[in-house]
């Protein structure tokens, strides 16, 4: 008797509706993370999003930068400048960052992580390195390294799709008369 063979999901379509598909598994694991991070960072009076702010400002000063312009912070979180401005309004009045202007370039705002600011990430990023270990517990260091180098492609790749995107979208504006 010849035995029937079992259906992986694998083996069905891209686009098979009991496959779990890209978007709603990023956003799943989005959520999830996000909502720990919000929780374990809260006694600290730390948003998830200001975390990650702290932590490119901070990473900026280690390499001997004086800090960031928000429109490198836009880029770097993947944000609008309108959230950059408002999240960078409630840091700056929490005294976590300060905006000086650039010596090179006075038309532009340097943001950078003040003492404090460069301390409660310390603390933070304890608890945010818990969360990815925890996180990732299930795989070996190897797999690990695997899904960290595919995420950071498919993050590249993503940001192409992105710039491709809105370059399209300015060349077809139509330009005005003067």
């Amino acid at each position: 008797m010849k035995r029937k063979k079992i259906c992986e999901v694998s083996d069905l379509p891209v686009d098979h509706p009991s496959r779990r598909r890209l978007p709603p598994l990023l956003r799943e694991c989005w959520m999830r993370l996000n909502y720990t991070l919000m929780r374990r960072l809260a006694d600290l009076n730390l948003s998830p999003d200001q975390y990650i702010a702290l932590r490119w400002l901070t990473e900026s000063i280690e390499k001997g930068e004086r800090g960031l312009s928000q429109k490198n912070l836009c880029e770097l979180m993947a944000s609008d400048p309108n959230t950059i401005a408002a999240i960078m309004r409630r840091m700056e009045k929490a005294s976590l960052i300060q905006r000086t202007k650039d010596p090179d370039d006075g038309r532009k705002l340097v943001v950078s992580p003040t003492p404090q600011g460069v301390l409660l990430y310390a603390k933070a990023s304890v608890r945010a390195k818990a969360l990815e270990k925890e996180a990732l517990n299930g795989l070996s260091p190897e797999d690990k390294a695997i899904f960290l180098d595919g995420l950071n492609r498919l993050a590249n790749s993503c940001r192409q799709t992105y710039q491709d995107l809105n370059s399209r979208r300015e060349r077809s504006v139509p330009k005005l008369l003067s």
